[in-house]
């Protein structure tokens, strides 16, 4: 049998795990990409979809996840491999974990892109760009930031050097010293801007897109869009949760943090489209502009604020952050893998790993200006790695593990590792993943690859 072994240590408190996993889902799919990706599908109609699937989708999933993580104590490829050695999996599941740590990685080479952009604002707001800015210069702001690859790539070679020397870390010493401290600051954050922007904004607008909805906002490619999101968002299919979980106390409920840690997700996500959308409106940007809109409505806030200065470059470096423990998430499962089976140092593993990362994104980063070409489907590069990762790879992934674990591991294993502490509770979580999450979330893996 394979050794099982945790190399990595142990979470020291059940609200590290918590924080810790929080600090995996919550990043730019937060505050970046869910407020233009609800505009774009249809607002309060994506948003009840969106709550729906992260409820009896990705919840159980992150669940199942954490579970199987905890049974071996070891990185999500070992486990397996070792669980199929004591004939309780067939060695060709082997494959889930794999196309997870493939699925991180791909998303990073876009990701860490993104990731330089929240750099390059805090530049330009600690240098006091922000200044009265209004929305023409915003728009300027943005499009010289895209027009300068030599920029671009200096942002995002210095996202990447932060992550290989954070992930070379061990996890449970550094990454939970960063996110105990950075989650309260960042949703408090939020929450004072929100207050805000409601203020100020046009409150009564952002209210009616947010809350109300009509049967025609519905559509099968909004449903595609949410779940993707909702996956893409907690972090479902990159093994992350997998990994954390192993590093996880046998006394904790798994049911009870994981719920927390969906919750906090949510969370940010309504904070930002709450400061979003009432400046968006105030100020006549158009709210389905796509990626561009945090990038070109915030400055606009912090702009116009007392002190916009000082709390632009905190929003933003706390953002940065934000994607920082997202990355190490993504990053994880390979380094992990590397370091247990190969004994390679954690730093040499994330350099290598950060390595491959770093010239794929190169070429993402250059599909924003000078290759901007379009290769399939009317989508460039970026595009086509998002829907991707996203539409495709995430949903196949969240699968292939809801599957594994709901019809393949043993239901005794399971009840063993205290998911939830009161048995009715189990039994609601088992029949919803594999009754509810299979079916809903095998729908959407099937779509995405025939392309509806």
């Amino acid at each position: 049998m394979t050794e099982s072994r945790c190399l990595q240590g142990i979470w020291s408190s059940p609200w590290i795990f918590i924080f810790a996993a929080s600090g995996a889902a919550i990043g730019l799919g937060n505050v970046w990409k869910f407020p233009y990706m609800m505009a774009e599908n249809g607002g309060a109609a994506f948003l009840f979809v969106y709550c729906l699937c992260l409820l009896f989708v990705a919840l159980p999933i992150v669940i199942a996840e954490v579970a199987i993580g905890r049974t071996v104590r070891s990185n999500p490829i070992d486990t397996v491999n070792d669980l199929s050695e004591r004939r309780l999996l067939h060695p060709a599941w082997v494959l889930a974990p794999w196309l997870a740590g493939i699925t991180g990685v791909l998303i990073m080479t876009f990701y860490s892109v993104i990731a330089g952009w929240t750099l390059a604002y805090f530049e330009r707001a600690i240098t006091g760009l922000f200044t009265s800015i209004g929305r023409f210069e915003a728009d300027v702001m943005y499009q010289d930031l895209l027009d300068s690859p030599v920029e671009m790539l200096f942002w995002h070679t210095l996202f990447m050097v932060l992550v290989v020397l954070t992930v070379g870390q061990s996890v449970t010493r550094g990454l939970a010293t960063l996110v105990k401290v950075l989650l309260p600051v960042l949703i408090t954050f939020l929450f004072l801007l929100a207050i805000y922007a409601f203020s100020v904004g046009d409150s009564a607008e952002a209210l009616d897109f947010m809350l109300v909805w009509s049967w025609g906002d519905f559509s099968f490619d909004m449903v595609l869009s949410a779940i993707g999101h909702a996956l893409f968002s907690v972090g479902v299919g990159l093994g992350a949760m997998f990994s954390y979980g192993a590093y996880m106390n046998k006394r904790m409920s798994i049911s009870r943090a994981c719920s927390i840690v969906v919750g906090l997700d949510l969370l940010v996500s309504l904070l930002a489209v709450v400061v979003i959308f009432p400046l968006a409106f105030e100020f006549n940007i158009d709210v389905d502009s796509g990626p561009s809109l945090a990038f070109v409505t915030l400055p606009i806030v912090f702009g116009a604020l007392p002190g916009g200065q000082v709390i632009g470059a905190s929003f933003f470096i706390l953002l940065a952050i934000a994607a920082l423990t997202s990355a190490i998430a993504m990053m994880e499962l390979f380094v992990s893998w590397l370091h247990e089976k190969f004994y390679i140092g954690r730093l040499k593993a994330a350099s290598m790993l950060g390595a491959f990362i770093w010239l794929v994104g190169i070429a993402i980063l250059l599909s924003f200006n000078h290759w901007d070409a379009k290769l399939l489907f009317n989508k460039n590069l970026f595009e086509l790695m998002d829907a991707l990762t996203s539409f495709i790879l995430l949903p196949l992934v969240a699968t292939l593990i809801a599957v594994m674990v709901g019809w393949f591991v043993p239901e005794k294993m399971l009840r063993r590792e205290m998911i939830t502490q009161a048995p009715q509770h189990f039994d609601w979580w088992y029949k919803i993943l594999k009754f509810v999450s299979i079916p809903l979330i095998g729908l959407i893996t099937v779509a995405g690859w025939i392309g509806v």
